[in-house]
Parts: C-alpha cells; structure tokens; sequence
C-alpha cells in the first residue's frame, strides 16, 4: 500500500525549516517512528506530512492508522486542527491556519443553520423526536480565534495581511522577525492618509450656501415685480427705487443680484 500526499492539504501547513527537519530524520532513524502517519480511505496522507517526507527519505517503511470522515469540511479541518496540537508556531503561522478554518467553520455553520431549519420544521409538524433542537449558527470569527489561540483582532489583521502584505513581509512573520501590529499599520497607515487628503481636497471646495440661493432667488423675484411695474414720482416723474448715493436703477440691481455680484457699501459703480 502506497502513501501519497494531497497537494492542497500539504499547502495548508506551516513548513519545518531544514534544521527542524534534519532532527526529526535523525530521530526516526535513531529511534524509529513514536507517532503513526494519519491518512484518509484514499491513503491521502492528514496528518504527519514530515515525517511521511522523512520515512521516504530515509527508506523507511512508515507506519500509519486510516481515519474516515463523513464530510471532506471536517477532514479538512482534522488536517488544520491535528498541526495546532502538535508544533510551537509563531502568531502569524497560527493565523495562516486560522484563516482556511474559518472558512470550514462558516461552511459547516451554513450546513448547521440548514439542518437546524429542517429540525424545526420537523419539531412543528410532530415529524422529529422530543429531544431534537435546531442546531444555531456561533460566532465562527470567535470560536476559530480561541482555537488557534490568538485574539480576535489579531486574526482578523492577520486575515488582511495575507490578502494584501508582500510575500517577504509574510517570511519575516512566520520567523517571527516581525509583528503582526507592525505590518498591519504599515498596510493601513497609506490608506488613512489617501483618505484624508482626499477629506481635505473636499473640504477646499466652496460650497454654496442654499440659503444665500434661496434669498437671491427670492430678492430677484420682487425686484422683476417691481421692474415690470414702472413706478414713477408724481411730483417730479421720474422713475423711482433707485439707490439715492450710486443712482443705480431697479434694472441695474436686478442684473447684478441675477449675477450673484455683491456691491460694497462704498462702492459708487
């Protein structure tokens, strides 16, 4: 019976450096292999990628027990889940495997919240036992933070700086070079700017005041009234409301408040 890995598994788990890996050969040479290889019904290789790596290396016949899931969501989180127990793992490595599991968790959540709406209409229609209950969806961003034992924050910046940091960024974290925080404000901090340049271009823009609209509307309105009435002075019969120190005319009022001009006090044009 022949072993083999699955690649999409394998890409899953945080890599032994080559010191790391050296000790373990050494010890399965020295001492054979303490721990058998999990694997699938296909003999797809779940838990146990370097030491399944090292046996063929050293041509050695591994030992491992077959595992059967119902469900490729919870073998796939059994290959997540079997390398958080085992390896000591820098923050952002335990992010990179918090990430995929939050995305199984969401998906059996789905399959939970469908089950859990067949459960009570069972319930309703007398179809289902006593004691079954509708199974309720749970905070999947919480529950796979406190399993891969970082905080809640720090998954969800790690889950950003996995979509958007460089790929030598993302070596640094994993050698624990560097800190999640670090990199995260480093992400963050040109987008915050852009946005308050942007806030600041906006603000320099005038911006008419409607009420300044609305009374240059309204004034031009009783100043066409009063133009289209022609009134004159009984007594001497020249046109009236015109201003008594520059002379202007209702109609030269009326052009400029149509115009937006404002005329100062001193003005004499």
């Amino acid at each position: 019976m022949s072993l083999r890995v699955n690649s999409e598994y394998e890409k899953l788990l945080p890599k032994m450096t080559e010191e790391e890996f050296e000790a373990l050969k050494t010890s399965i040479r020295e001492e054979g292999q303490h721990y058998a290889i999990i694997v699938n019904e296909d003999l797809e290789v779940l838990d146990g990628h370097h030491r399944f790596r090292a046996c063929a290396e050293l041509d050695v016949e591994p030992d491992f027990e077959v595992r059967k899931f119902d469900d490729k969501l919870l073998e796939k989180k059994f290959v997540i889940e079997a390398n958080l127990r085992r390896r000591h793992l820098s923050n952002f490595q335990l992010v990179e495997l918090g990430v995929p599991l939050l995305e199984i968790e969401k998906q059996l959540a789905k399959k939970r919240q469908i089950e859990g709406g067949r459960a009570g209409r069972n319930l309703q229609l007398g179809f289902a036992p006593d004691d079954a209950k509708p199974i309720l969806k749970g905070k999947a961003t919480e529950a796979v933070a406190k399993k891969v034992g970082v905080s809640t924050r720090t998954l969800e910046r790690g889950k950003k700086i996995l979509e958007r940091a460089s790929e030598e960024d993302k070596q640094m974290l994993r050698e624990g070079k560097t800190s999640i925080s670090k990199v995260y404000k480093e992400l963050v901090t040109p987008v915050q700017s852009l946005a308050r340049e942007e806030g600041d271009v906006i603000a320099q823009i005038p911006v008419p005041d409607p009420l300044l609209k609305q009374n240059r509307n309204a004034l031009s309105s009783i100043l066409e009234s009063l133009r289209q009435k022609k009134l004159f002075c009984a007594s001497c019969k020249n046109e009236m409301l015109e201003c008594s120190k520059c002379h202007k005319s209702l109609e030269d009022m009326l052009a400029l408040n149509l115009e937006g001009k404002i005329v100062s006090k001193n003005s004499s044009d």
